[in-house]
């Protein structure tokens, strides 16, 4: 094709077309953005509860084993095993309840599978940090190195909690992701004192219980 003809392909071009295009592309964009702030409630009550499952049962966890760290009373044998055992018992029924529940439903929604990545991606990332802090903490024989592994970990649940936020522009949102950032400096503040478990456990009650009722309430109002 000469340079002639080039030119005069776009010469010839309608700028209707181009407005349609132009149109078209807007129009998608539109529609991506909506489907991604836009959510079923059957999604947020799931997610919710999953969320507030986990948050009450290891919240409770950590400020039960404080409280017989700093001798408010006497746990023992058992209720430490209890203790240690139980929560994950308990989250693990509810979770199957939740998923059983929601096996036909899908997640269709766009917000759901972008926020499950985020969520996804840091669970995958805590996994891997199990390993290197656990290792380095029992070859080193120093348990400071692990107690940087839940501090890490809050920054991540800051930082996934931020993307949602930014998806769905909810101030709740951010006000969670700030809670995270915080319990992660308090943490780092706090890792030679008895209460590093007791910041812990109050984040998990208020953060990630206190998110997954809001998002239960949220999808009750949508409901």
């Amino acid at each position: 094709m000469t340079d002639e003809q080039h030119e005069g392909r776009h010469d010839s071009q309608d700028p209707e077309d181009l407005n349609n295009a132009n149109s078209t592309d807007v129009h998608a964009n539109l529609a991506f953005m909506r489907a991604l702030v836009t959510e079923g409630p059957k999604a947020q009550m799931s997610g919710g509860a999953a969320f507030f499952t986990a948050g009450v049962c290891y919240g409770l966890q950590c400020l039960v084993q404080a409280g017989g760290v700093l001798g408010w009373y006497p746990l023992g044998p058992l209720g430490n095993l209890l203790a240690a055992i139980l929560p994950t018992v308990i989250f693990m029924i509810a979770l199957g309840v939740i998923l059983w529940r929601e096996r036909k439903e899908g997640q269709k929604g766009v917000a759901t599978r972008a926020l499950n990545a985020a969520f996804g991606s840091a669970g995958l990332a805590n996994l891997f940090m199990v390993f290197v802090f656990g290792y380095n903490a029992i070859a080193e024989k120093n348990i400071t190195i692990w107690y940087y592994y839940p501090a890490v970990v809050c920054g991540l649940q800051g930082a996934v909690w931020y993307i949602a936020y930014m998806i769905r522009r909810k101030l709740w949102l951010a006000f969670v992701s700030a809670g995270w950032f915080l319990t992660t400096v308090a943490l780092g503040l706090l890792i030679h004192s008895p209460y590093y478990v007791v910041v812990i456990g109050l984040a998990l009650l208020v953060l990630m219980g206190g998110s997954g009722y809001t998002m239960m309430h949220l999808a009750k109002k949508q409901a």
